[in-house]
């Protein structure tokens, strides 16, 4: 890795997810023996960690009242958002190493963030209703002239609202590879940051239509469709279920689906690593597993595919042939 160059998000999200863990008094002998192994599985997960730490010292100076109610053990939500602020502080020091550009670029440093694994519903000024999904990054900017969530990262459903101002402002997603105008619908719009469809836009239009427009295209998709924008231009293809994206119900759905593609999108929603042996990625499964629950998902596939799960530590799943 060249000096400079950024930490992968994975390790990172493993090094802060360690940090919470030793800081919330749950910590056991046996947790912080995982977390010396972590620490030396990788170059990358100590590089990482070192950051962390420096953060976390920084962090106890600065934050005497913080740290005095997380040492004092307060009741549960309390210590959940004293743990919190903890978290958002830790990745907020890594833009030392990161960059002030590249903490954007992911949305670390936007206003609506979830967590990976994390589901958030909220209700717009205009009363448009939102869904946001797995680690996602989003600004909002409700102009005079304009309606304008700026989507850095993630998904979110969106069922939009009429504006009750005249003339009415049209409603718009930007996002790092183009707009998408929703023109009375209820639609998803995802922006990958990391995996093999980094870089593009995917919107699914379920209700109305959706008109998209990128820096060498533009396109008007309609219930029932899909498309994928990014540099080179967009095209549509038809969903293969009109009614609501599955994770809006709570599960991952896989039909006839590449193990590699599955571990992808487990990946969105499980903290820490998950590695797949190539020997593995071509098998296929099909399936509907429970997102609040990724345990179950990694015990399910022991007993579909040939395959089995190892768990060196809390944050780092292996994936292998049986």
């Amino acid at each position: 890795m060249t000096a400079g160059a950024p930490l992968p998000a994975a390790v990172v999200d493993a090094a802060v997810e360690w940090l919470v863990h030793l800081w919330s008094g749950e910590a056991t002998a046996a947790s912080r023996a995982q977390w010396q192994h972590w620490r030396a599985a990788d170059p990358l997960h100590e590089q990482a960690w070192r950051h962390v730490e420096a953060t976390d010292t920084r962090w106890r100076m600065g934050a005497p009242g913080l740290a005095a109610a997380l040492a004092g053990r307060p009741p549960a939500p309390q210590r959940r958002r004293a743990l919190g602020g903890m978290a958002a502080l830790a990745v907020a020091g890594l833009a030392v190493y990161a960059g002030r550009e590249q903490m954007a670029a992911r949305g670390w440093l936007s206003e609506l963030r979830t967590a990976k694994g994390e589901q958030r519903r909220l209700q717009l000024p205009d009363g448009t209703q939102l869904l946001l999904n797995t680690a996602t990054a989003l600004d909002i900017d409700f102009s005079p002239a304009l309606r304008r969530l700026q989507l850095r990262a993630g998904e979110l459903l969106i069922a939009t609202a009429p504006d009750t101002q005249a003339p009415a402002r049209p409603f718009v997603v930007d996002t790092p590879a183009g707009r998408a105008q929703a023109l009375g619908t209820r639609f998803t719009v995802r922006h990958d940051v990391d995996g093999p469809d980094a870089s593009a836009t995917r919107v699914a239009v379920f209700e109305g239509a959706v008109a998209l427009r990128g820096a060498a295209s533009e396109l008007r998709i309609s219930a029932g469709q899909a498309a994928r924008l990014q540099a080179g231009g967009a095209s549509a293809e038809a969903l293969p279920s009109p009614s609501a994206p599955a994770w809006a119900d709570g599960v991952l759905e896989a039909s006839d689906m590449r193990l590699d593609a599955f571990v992808d999108e487990l990946r969105r929603y499980r903290p820490g690593l998950v590695q797949l042996a190539p020997e593995v990625a071509g098998l296929r499964l099909s399936g509907v597993f429970p997102l609040a629950d990724t345990d179950r998902i990694l015990q399910a596939l022991v007993q579909v595919l040939p395959v089995q799960v190892h768990v060196p530590v809390r944050y780092w799943v292996r994936i292998g042939p049986a």
